[in-house]
């Protein structure tokens, strides 16, 4: 008869019951963020087919570049301090001081951005009304970037209290905008309640957390050189986000210049499909990002490296495939989708989104890798992939798009993508571990079937 000593085994007791609970969290935590995205996305997918089927497909395009241009002022507020901040937040005791850290460094960063939005229209605007649509957008960066105490509930595994505010606001403003659009309003007033919108969103988050922390000071008054050592820390994750975005808008912003509103508005379709495609991953990863780095800390303890490196296998495989999926679901129903959800007049848009749903696996493989690059403290490896995918972009727009409009725009994209996600892995020994890791995904249904029938033939 087998005897359990109880000394020994409650410890064994507790760490399985850790396990699982981190585990649950984890999966929790990720269900909660992307249904957020989810709604998110669903809102602003059917604001704009109402949009395109209300508007002039000129309209349409100016409206567009608005909101890519707010777009961008908004993800580079926020990607210096996704990853990072989560880490420091399951670090700190006093969440109060990071989180008065973070907001003011996002606020600055957006403030420097905007100063230089402003200039860049001055000069590129093709008309008074663009400039100020755009300038109009562009104050939705400051209260988007409020909403630093959300990265608080990530590092707590518990994403639904902020992912429940921010969905119920999406959706008041959704019909709000809705209603104003069947009163006859404007482009205008639509971008109005947009910058209404984001700072309501924020200070709901803030709301919540004020009454939910519990441990520590919500708010505290961060020493000086904290925020400076923040802002240094963050440094080569935010140029690396000025880099993405060049990466994924640079396309749009050339078509503006060089081809219009009109190419503007067909790049626009195919980009909205597309932002679903990159939100979804990013957010699910946002979120199970405490569970993976639990996984590295529990293997270094140990002296080992594996279980952190199945995380990051699984992660890849199940990014890569999901990647697939959609891909191949794109490519074919492109047509469909274009025509059904925001016309005929804008078919010609189907041709772009067959085009960029070869870049969708890679997309959905980026998100892990971003978090693969912060969990090794590898930042400047993120600064010189993006940097890469921003420079293959523009010379390929500037290249592309004189000849063939939208679709060279769609190509250059496409192509810098795939550069900077995945061929830019092999230019390093330091990455060489993730190319091997990412190159093993795409053998993921292979491996499955060998391990299976493994398992069946040392069955008794």
């Amino acid at each position: 008869m087998n005897t359990i000593n109880p000394e020994t085994a409650q410890p064994v007791t507790k760490m399985r019951r850790l396990r699982d609970r981190l585990r649950d969290g984890a999966a929790s935590n990720g269900i909660w963020a992307s249904l957020q995205q989810v709604c998110n996305l669903l809102f602003v997918g059917l604001l704009s087919v109402i949009l395109a089927r209300t508007l002039s497909i000129e309209d349409f395009g100016v409206y567009s570049y608005a909101m890519s241009m707010a777009g961008l002022g908004i993800a580079i507020g926020l990607a210096g301090l996704y990853g990072l901040a989560i880490k420091r937040y399951s670090e700190s005791r006093d969440p109060g001081t990071v989180t008065c850290s973070i907001i003011i460094v996002r606020e600055i960063t957006v403030a420097f951005y905007f100063v230089v939005l402003l200039g860049f229209m001055g000069s590129t605007a093709t008309s008074a009304e663009q400039f100020l649509l755009v300038a109009l957008a562009g104050v939705a960066v400051f209260g988007r970037v409020l909403d630093a105490p959300e990265l608080w509930y990530q590092a707590e595994l518990n994403a639904r209290k902020p992912a429940i505010a921010k969905i119920a606001v999406a959706a008041a403003f959704f019909v709000m905008k809705c209603a104003a659009l069947r009163l006859g309003s404007g482009v205008t007033e639509i971008v109005l309640l947009y910058v209404a919108e984001l700072f309501t969103a924020s200070i709901a988050v803030l709301l919540c957390y004020r009454r939910d922390v519990t441990t520590g000071r919500a708010f505290a008054v961060p020493a000086a050189r904290d925020v400076v050592e923040l802002w240094k820390r963050s440094f080569p994750l935010l140029i690396s986000g000025i880099a993405q975005q060049v990466n994924l808008r640079a396309s749009l912003i050339v078509v503006q210049i060089l081809v219009g509103a009109t190419g503007v508005a067909m790049f626009a379709v195919s980009q909205r499909v597309m932002d679903v495609c990159l939100a979804l991953p990013m957010a699910y990863m946002t979120a199970t990002f405490p569970a993976l780095l639990e996984a590295r800390r529990r293997d270094r303890e140990r002296g080992g490296t594996s279980q952190y490196r199945h995380r990051l296998q699984r992660s890849f495989d199940s990014a890569l495939w999901a990647g697939i999926a959609i891909a191949v679901a794109l490519f074919m129903l492109s047509d469909i989708v274009v025509v059904t959800a925001f016309g005929a007049e804008y078919a010609d848009a189907a041709e772009l989104l067959r085009i960029q749903s070869i870049a969708v696996p890679f997309m959905f493989m980026s998100s892990v890798l971003s978090k693969w690059i912060i969990a090794e403290g590898n930042l400047w490896i993120s600064v010189g992939r993006h940097w890469l995918g921003a420079v293959a972009a523009v010379a390929l727009c500037l290249l592309l798009v004189p000849a063939w409009g939208a679709v060279g725009a769609a190509w250059a994209s496409t192509a810098s993508y795939v550069m900077s996600v995945y061929l830019f892995t092999f230019l390093s020994r330091s990455t060489w571990p993730v190319a091997v890791q990412m190159s093993r995904a795409w053998l993921a249904p292979v491996r499955h079937v060998l391990t299976r029938a493994g398992s069946q033939r040392v069955e008794p």
